[in-house]
């Protein structure tokens, strides 16, 4: 089920959730500050990560729901479990939503984009410059 060819692989490898084998950003999370800088297209089968203008405005909601699931259950164990004061608390929400940032935004586009893009494997005359190689003539 979490093999390739699911959502779930797709989302959690950060793929082109068409060919699961080019990758949707351009950098990795926290190597520089444009974590959100994403490939125009796939370099395997050419999809566009972007297929409209303003395509991940309901990516928004997508990460609000991630956020808030993570800050309501991390506020409930250190409030009711741990019993630490309210300050130490939303201290610690703060700078946890600040560090998870670029893991709730790529999380949410990948998401979003995978409800739209379904997976189809890459047949095997597709060449990876995005030609179908040519069989006639060939003897």
């Amino acid at each position: 089920m979490n093999g390739k060819g699911s959502k779930v692989y797709s989302v959690l490898h950060g793929v082109c959730p068409r060919c699961q084998q080019g990758k949707v950003f351009k950098f990795a999370p926290y190597k520089k500050l444009d974590f959100a800088q994403m490939n125009d297209h796939c370099t395997v089968c050419e999809q566009a990560f972007e297929p409209e203008p303003d395509f991940y405005q309901g990516a928004m909601f997508v990460s609000y729901a991630l956020s808030t699931g993570l800050l309501l259950v991390v506020g409930a164990i250190m409030i009711m479990y741990l019993d630490l004061g309210n300050l130490l608390t939303f201290s610690t929400m703060g700078v946890l939503a600040v560090g998870v940032l670029p893991i709730i935004f790529r999380l949410s586009r990948l998401i979003w984009l995978n409800f739209f893009v379904r997976y189809q494997p890459l047949r095997p005359d597709f060449a990876h410059d995005g030609d179908v190689l040519s069989t006639e003539g060939k003897e």
